[in-house]
């Protein structure tokens, strides 16, 4: 299968972000009844991600075939302060989404799209790239481990 990778302004293509996010959204929620509809979150999240885009030199990375989106990861710079407790003096590299349409998983693409997504930020000073994902996303998480990721960090919820 033949697909390209680009990078998008995500103002500039807010269709195609508004498709992909709304994917992931809806993909989220089917393993985290907490997660919130998209239609109530969409315009604050990608207001969100504008912002992030523009303020923390952000990038949005689409994989398309015939002209079509089918898949996208999405990050940006997370400056470290001086409240943090962690060794190194540079930046975080922080992946925030990333997603690929179900008829085109087990091809390699989002494979491709992190390779891409991280040779576009091979000359800043990052002293790590993080990510989350969710506890029941196992497939993610396997993924995670062949290329070198490690889990660090769980998070407990309890909700009232």
């Amino acid at each position: 299968m033949e697909y390209t990778i680009r990078k998008i302004s995500i103002k500039e293509n807010l269709l195609v972000a508004d498709e992909l996010a709304g994917e992931l959204h809806l993909s989220e929620k089917k393993m985290n009844k907490h997660t919130a509809d998209w239609p109530v979150i969409r315009e604050n999240y990608l207001r969100f991600m504008i912002e992030c885009e523009e303020e923390n030199k952000g990038t949005f990375l689409i994989a398309e075939t015939e002209g079509r989106a089918i898949g996208f990861i999405f990050g940006y710079i997370d400056e470290k302060d001086d409240s943090n407790f962690e060794l190194g003096d540079a930046d975080d590299l922080y992946i925030s989404e990333g997603y690929v349409k179900p008829e085109y998983r087990k091809k390699g693409i989002y494979a491709a799209l992190n390779e891409t997504f991280e040779a576009a930020y091979k000359d800043d000073n990052i002293r790590r790239i993080y990510r989350f994902t969710l506890c029941n996303n196992h497939p993610m998480q396997s993924w995670l481990a062949k290329q070198g990721y490690a889990p660090v960090r769980l998070m407990y919820e309890k909700w009232l």
